[in-house]
């Protein structure tokens, strides 16, 4: 998401086929039985709001909970292609392989990054962690002054450089998370040749700092790549409970962060949604939670943030157009992943994610029975058609910026651009109205 300034169980879940309890008002708070860790959960509403649980459901188990498992799994992946490369470097034996799997690696749980993007509502939110992770753009010069600070580099090599660069992050946070390890992977597009880590930086913004040695970017790749594994896991850990990974919840565990709603005194994030009107949960009815779930918190976030910021801000500026906010004015460096110049993909990615949410599946041709695009056709809602539209337009649009060859950052003016921005703004007002509708259910 951003610089930080901009707009912005033991889980009874598992399939969650439970025995129904009985229906109740949202004023009712009945004895659910078992506890904060490990409530007792299944559908208690009846009539329309029985369907929304259901929806409820199967989004949380079937698209957010996989969808942070993957990611989880996937920043091990990362941090241990980090280890490697830095460990093949001090070897003397590091090679444009090694380069190319880690950057591989780093693809892939930035994929499953940007497809959570639809759900950043929750502990991503809550407890900072899309901010620490993905803030951009990557602030080059302090990135320059961290690396060039002696005292910074020997945190790096310290008994325990992931928390130092956690605690120690106040004048390099835009470099923290995927774009700070993006800088030291790519360039140009492309993987850096494995033998640039033998010599210095030659980047346009450490001119001033010439004697910054890459082999010690190799050290801060490591340690960011720990601190975003870490952070994915509690994202994991935070919706899934004590559904997480063993290892992974032990790490969180020993990390002693929060991981429950409510400031960490509700219960886990799928839990809390499931739980919609009981007491401890952060939701007042299930209709709150697929409000939230669809509108402005949600799919409609990320919708509106790739279409006003990520693609609108350096598209205003490179066509001439003012800013949607005259205090705070667009930047035309304001492009998310340019080192990789993967920022399309990301893009699509979001929409994929918003998909997702609405199918109650992942990266499938149909919705789910039990979704929220079925839901709307069943229940009547007349937008029903035109949102599905405007999510299949989104797509195809983002699609062919990807398949032009022609990245965001070299072309942000282009008509590409313009075209998959109006795209995604159209479905944002489609995914707003269909909130407005759910709300009045």
């Amino acid at each position: 998401m951003k610089m930080k300034n901009n707009l912005w169980a033991a889980l009874c879940i598992g399939a969650l086929a439970m025995t129904s309890l009985s229906a109740c008002s949202d004023d009712d708070a009945p004895d659910l039985g078992g506890d904060k860790e490990n409530p007792v959960i299944g559908n208690r509403w009846s009539g329309i709001q029985a369907e929304m649980w259901e929806v409820a459901n199967q989004y949380v188990n079937q698209v957010v909970f996989p969808t942070y498992k993957n990611l989880a799994a996937s920043a091990d992946v990362l941090y241990e292609e980090a280890v490697n490369m830095q460990q093949k470097h001090d070897a003397g034996t590091l090679t444009d392989a090694d380069v190319e799997a880690a950057c591989d690696a780093f693809k892939t749980a930035r994929e499953y990054w940007e497809k959570s993007e639809a759900f950043l509502y929750g502990a991503a939110t809550d407890y900072n962690l899309d901010p620490h992770m993905d803030s951009w753009p990557l602030d080059q010069g302090q990135m320059a002054d961290f690396m060039s600070n002696p005292t910074m580099v020997a945190g790096l090599y310290s008994d325990d450089p992931i928390a130092f660069v956690n605690q120690n992050n106040a004048n390099f946070d835009t470099a923290l998370g995927f774009h700070g390890l993006e800088f030291v992977l790519f360039r140009n597009g492309a993987p850096r040749p494995a033998s640039v880590f033998d010599g210095v930086e030659d980047h346009e913004s450490f001119a001033n700092k010439p004697t910054v040695q890459c082999k010690d970017e190799l050290a801060f790749l490591v340690a960011v790549a720990g601190d975003v594994r870490d952070n994915c896991y509690r994202l994991e850990v935070s919706w899934l409970g004590l559904q997480a990974n063993t290892a992974h919840k032990a790490r969180v565990t020993e990390l002693g962060v929060k991981t429950h709603a409510l400031d960490g005194n509700g219960y886990y994030y799928g839990a809390d949604m499931l739980l919609a009107g009981t007491d401890g949960s952060s939701y007042a009815s299930i209709t709150a939670a697929l409000v939230t779930l669809v509108g402005a918190s949600g799919c409609g976030n990320i919708a509106n943030e790739v279409a006003s910021q990520k693609i609108g801000q350096a598209y205003r500026v490179a066509t001439g157009q003012p800013s949607l906010d005259p205090n705070e004015p667009d930047a035309i460096d304001y492009i998310e992943s340019p080192y990789s110049k993967r920022s399309y993909i990301d893009y699509r990615d979001n929409i994929y994610s918003i998909k997702n949410s609405l199918y109650g599946n992942i990266d499938q041709s149909a919705p789910a029975e039990k979704s929220v695009m079925t839901f709307l056709k069943n229940n009547g809602y007349s937008g029903a058609g035109d949102l599905q539209s405007a999510l299949d337009n989104a797509i195809a649009k983002l699609t062919a910026c990807v398949e032009s060859g022609v990245a965001f950052v070299d072309n942000p003016g282009a008509q590409q651009a313009g075209d998959a921005m109006e795209a995604v703004d159209a479905l944002n007002g489609q995914l707003e109205a269909a909130s407005q509708w759910i709300e009045k259910q």
